[in-house]
């Protein structure tokens, strides 16, 4: 065995380690997933919340990330126990993350406090869960191997777990709702989200049995405030994190748009409820079938082609979801299918390209910040799911919409437009993004090579 291939084995991450990083995410999109598609639903339609000040609500929330992500993304990159850096914060905080799902779909009962400031606390709460796990989680593809066909690895499990997760919680909530009942919904979705919570913990805590961390990089030691005073200056001095960060809140903003209006979809428009479950599972499918196809072709050529040839077939089923005037049911399904299908591409590029900005600002800064990093794309995702509820309810409200009442023709073809155009003018917006992506396969393994000099040297 030569060296440099003993070396690439070394830094491949162990079966049980991938397979429980998957399974870390399939909890996440328990509850990302069902975050996305149902609460928003839920404000709206079961707690009577109008749609602007349902969107205001994760505009405050938001507001509120911006401030506890980066004080979370510093603590976890100065954590250091017999655990390792990342994986005690799953262990301790995988209960609180199990329990704030279910309570974000409740509402105050016969407690004298508005519904409107009850999904407020309870949003919050959620949010604060979820980046106390999911910040250090998410980290853990940068410390588990610096080899990036290995990262792209990981991204397929993680991809797989996510899509699995996603199909459990979008069959699972519209069964139970279903089952439960007309003039019931509110018990129905706070059962399934009492379920798909447990589900999340027992699959956080299953994550931090399955994997070691390797030891920690030695890095300057700063206090906690002059870690955060170094975020904003590490992520201007990172050309290809920026990039990765404006196609995560381009993608989160404008392709969010499609599955958060299938609901109202299913629902107003084709007036066909009961299919919503086939129409929410169907993208989940096909995660699962084409993450393996995207890994191949990332590794075939590189990430960057992968994801823009998956954006481009996106962006042609979401223009054919648009000009399908009739609503023919084939066409509508035919659509989802090849949405689903491309828009799977970014789910998995976009895990497999940022671990590798942490070795790019590494070499250009000399602090390796992997918490940091993540928690970029973390507080992006987070920012532009409230950015994408604000949206979403002021055109709601401009296109006329009103719950639980017939709506106009014209109000229906508006809300198409927020389902359909939208998306397609963010895949417009990521392939423009993506001709400036430069951090590609040999650009990756040289900076590694320069990190590896480095460290050799300092040790000698």
């Amino acid at each position: 065995m030569t060296e440099a291939s003993a070396a690439q084995k070394a830094r491949q991450v162990p079966l049980k380690a991938r397979i429980g990083f998957g399974v870390g995410d399939f909890g996440f999109l328990l509850v990302w997933q069902g975050t996305a598609m149902f609460l928003m639903y839920f404000y709206t339609d079961v707690l009577g919340i109008s749609p602007a000040i349902a969107g205001m609500i994760y505009m405050i929330a938001m507001i509120w990330d911006a401030v506890t992500d980066p004080v979370f993304a510093a603590l976890a990159d100065r954590t250091r126990s017999r655990f390792g850096m990342y994986r005690p914060w799953l262990l301790f905080g995988a209960v609180p993350f199990g329990i704030a799902y279910p309570l974000a779909f409740s509402g105050p009962g016969s407690l004298p406090i508005d519904p409107v400031m009850w999904a407020l606390v309870t949003h919050i709460l959620l949010r604060t869960a979820y980046t106390v796990v999911s910040m250090p989680f998410n980290s853990l593809q940068a410390r588990l191997t610096s080899d990036g066909g290995e990262r792209s690895v990981l991204a397929g499990f993680r991809m797989v777990g996510a899509a699995t997760g996603g199909l459990a919680v979008v069959f699972l909530t519209p069964v139970i709702v279903q089952v439960f009942g007309e003039g019931r919904e509110a018990q129905a979705y706070f059962v399934s989200a009492c379920i798909s919570g447990g589900l999340a913990t027992l699959a956080l805590l299953y994550c931090f049995f399955s994997m070691r961390e390797p030891e920690a990089v030695p890095t300057r030691s700063e206090s906690l405030l002059g870690d955060l005073k170094s975020i904003f200056p590490m992520f201007l001095a990172n050309p290809p994190l920026i990039r990765v960060f404006s196609i995560i809140v381009l993608g989160s903003v404008c392709l969010g748009m499609f599955g958060k209006n299938m609901l109202y979809h299913f629902k107003y428009d084709l007036q066909r409820p009961e299919l919503t479950v086939i129409a929410l599972v169907l993208p989940a499918i096909l995660l699962v079938l084409t993450v393996p196809f995207w890994v191949w072709i990332s590794k075939l050529s590189s990430k960057r082609f992968s994801l823009a040839l998956g954006t481009f077939v996106s962006l042609a089923g979401y223009l054919l979801f648009f000009v399908n005037f009739q609503n023919w049911l084939w066409l509508t399904f035919s659509s989802i299918l090849v949405i689903g299908a491309g828009s799977s591409s970014l789910a998995v590029m976009f895990w497999a390209m940022l671990p590798d900005t942490v070795e790019y600002g590494e070499v250009k800064t000399g602090v390796r910040a992997e918490a940091k990093t993540f928690g970029f794309a973390t507080f992006a995702q987070k920012a532009a799911t409230g950015i994408n509820a604000v949206l979403l309810g002021a055109l709601l409200g401009v296109a006329g919409f009103q719950a639980n009442a017939a709506l106009s023709p014209e109000t229906l073809l508006g809300m198409k437009a927020i389902m359909a155009l939208i998306p397609a003018a963010g895949a417009v917006g990521i392939l423009l993004i993506l001709r400036g992506y430069t951090l590609d396969h040999a650009r990756h393994r040289e900076l590694v090579a320069q990190l590896e000099a480095r460290r050799a040297a300092a040790a000698g």
